[in-house]
């Protein structure tokens, strides 16, 4: 391949690698820390965040939140605007591993190790996300290979932009200074193991590092940060396990993929990644400890940090991608020599592998990386009055992004520790200061005091509506008692001298497809006879009336019946109606009492044996 070809090939490779990262760009809400980078990095003045508790209590460097607030200031702050400044950082990551493989191994890894950066379900996440990893990962690739080039032409050039590119991308993450002692310790090597240095060497390699650390001191020795700050991760804690089953597959083929294949592959990976150490020893053993510093050296260093702190996650690690991409690489071209065909059958499946988990990653929603906020939210204003209470079933920033605070907001349960006495006093408290109670999203399934909110409402409040919207759960309660802004003044009807019909409600169709009508009932009498109300949706034809939905129950669900019900009160009894399958048009809906052993309706005065509560108009 000519060097004309090259640059044409890696021009497509990045034309292809940024389509990637824009298709569907804002399609998801933002997730809990994208949304706290807008309501702390971008929303408030460089000057106040950095002065503030955001480094402490979401610890990043400065540059990070610098470039996020700089952006958004001349972009804005939509998904679309701050997502695509990772999105466009990140490709230059494929210049960087081009650049990187091509030194390493020659033009061909070069080329390769590109095509899979461009394609890395994991990087492309990342590159889609409105955080720093995916800009730093880039920065880090681009410093490494600097820090090669300056090692081996000794340019005064070449070492000063290693010292401001391997600085910014510290200030870019903290644990880029893993990515710092690997190069160190490769140094190390080279000059001591490999017999490969001169005195000049150490000199240019010490004064680097040291114009290096003088750039981070005045804000890495910060006395506020050395202490920690109170942060205690927000993951989990060290499990050597999980660097093969979790960790390898992750940073090769993103986390997107289901954890059966996962189990398999990770196997398969460690044997190609141990081929490739091995292939690339007889002839580049200098390069391969470097990648197997760069690789080892940051996740040993995770590990122990993550004895003490809740951060044992892959993402901290994104820097050591390319070391892997190249060790694959180097696989790829060897089998290549040796066998074209086995080679382009495990290019196909390596391919369909990641084709599978971006699949996952843009259409399949139970990999989405966010709840649908901004639909939620935009329920929530259509829907609900100001004097609601909104409950979020956890405390995740991203909704409280989207929820402006057009009604008060609190959430129940707060933390995964709140006691149930606080739980209940706090619903208890609220129970006469709103209109009503809206429970939305979902728990962590590991918070076991959410049974303690949910049986509180049961036992004191109204189911009155309920929907879903992409399988984010809404709830609507109202307490028992019927308020009298509720009813008419004058009864709609009434059902011989049984019982009036005193208000209905006829809410608009949910976005699950469910109609929910409201009636407000008033008995005049108990009945001897315990009878059934039906609430029909039907359409008219030739041969009378058809029945499209269907909603038969004992009053309040037979929380109560006509034989026990009280003359004092006016009840609120909930129905819905299913509209699937329901071909768009006007019906007609339909309600009435009837005796469930004979079928036997009670009249109105009319004769009539139904009341029409009114037209409906199906969309």
């Amino acid at each position: 391949m000519t060097r004309t070809q090259t640059l044409a090939v890696i021009i497509l490779v990045i034309m292809v690698g940024f389509a990637l990262r824009l298709y569907q760009l804002d399609r998801v809400s933002f997730r809990g820390d994208e949304a706290f980078t807008v309501l702390n990095w971008v929303r408030q003045p460089l000057a106040e965040t950095l002065s503030g508790s955001v480094p402490t209590s979401d610890p990043q460097p400065p540059l990070a939140y610098a470039l996020f607030r700089g952006w958004s200031l001349v972009f804005g702050e939509s998904e679309f605007s701050l997502r695509v400044l990772p999105a466009l950082a990140n490709i230059i990551g494929i210049a960087a591993v081009f650049a990187l493989g091509y030194r390493i191994g020659g033009r061909m890894i070069g080329v390769i190790a590109a095509v899979l950066w461009a394609l890395h379900p994991f990087l492309i996440w990342h590159a889609q996300d409105a955080r720093n990893y995916a800009i730093w990962s880039a920065c880090s690739v681009t410093a490494v290979w600097l820090a090669l080039r300056a090692i081996e032409k000794h340019r005064q050039i070449d070492w000063i932009l290693y010292v401001i590119v391997a600085a910014m991308a510290a200030y870019l993450y903290y644990l880029e200074l893993f990515i710092l002692v690997a190069l160190n310790l490769y140094v190390a090597y080279w000059i001591f193991i490999a017999k490969r240095s001169n005195r000049t060497l150490i000199i240019q390699w010490v004064a680097a590092q040291i114009a290096i650390g003088l750039i981070l001191v005045p804000w890495f020795l910060q006395p506020r940060l050395l202490s920690g700050g109170g942060y205690g991760g927000t993951t989990g804690r060290f499990d050597a396990p999980l660097l093969l089953t979790w960790f390898l597959p992750s940073l090769v083929f993103g986390r997107t993929l289901p954890d059966e294949l996962t189990q398999v592959i990770w196997p398969l990976l460690l044997i190609f990644v141990a081929l490739g150490i091995v292939l690339l020893w007889r002839a580049r053993r200098n390069y391969v400890m470097l990648l197997v510093f760069l690789i080892v050296i940051p996740v040993a260093l995770l590990a122990v940090v993550s004895t003490r702190l809740n951060v044992f996650t892959p993402r901290y690690v994104l820097a050591i991608v390319p070391a892997l991409l190249l060790l694959l690489a180097v696989v790829v071209l060897k089998v290549w020599r040796w066998n074209h065909v086995l080679t382009i059958g495990l290019v196909i499946v390596f391919l369909s592998i990641d084709g599978m988990s971006l699949a996952n990653f843009y259409y399949n929603h139970d990999y989405a990386k966010s709840n649908n906020w901004r639909e939620l939210a935009g329920y929530l204003h259509q829907h609900m009055q100001s004097d609601d209470l909104v409950i979020p079933s956890s405390s995740d920033i991203a909704f409280t992004l989207y929820y402006d605070n057009f009604s008060d907001i609190k959430y129940l349960p707060a933390n995964p520790l709140q006691p149930e006495e606080e739980i209940r006093q706090v619903l208890d408290d609220s129970r006469n200061d709103y209109h009503s109670f809206w429970v939305v999203g979902r728990t962590p399934p590991d918070w076991q005091n959410i049974s303690t909110r949910d049986s509180w409402l049961s036992e004191n409040m109204q189911l009155v509506r309920t929907t879903n919207i992409d399988d984010l759960p809404i709830n609507q309660y109202l307490t028992w008692e019927v308020q009298p802004a509720e009813i008419k003044e004058t009864p709609l009807t009434a059902f011989d001298d049984l019982v009036e019909l005193s208000g209905v409600s006829i809410l608009s169709p949910e976005p699950d497809n469910k109609l929910f009508i409201w009636l407000y009932w008033h008995p005049l009498k108990v009945a001897d006879t315990s009878y059934k109300i039906f609430v029909h949706l039907v359409a008219d034809s030739p041969s009378g009336s058809t029945v499209l939905a269907q909603d038969d129950q004992y009053p309040q669900d037979a929380r109560i019946t006509t034989t026990n019900w009280s003359a004092a009160e006016v009840y609120r009894d909930v129905y819905q109606l299913s509209l699937d399958g329901i071909p768009a048009g006007q019906y007609t809906l339909i309600t009435g009492l009837y005796d469930p052993t004979s079928g036997d309706r009670v009249l109105l005065d009319n004769g009539q044996d139904y009341y029409m509560l009114g037209l409906i108009e199906v969309p």
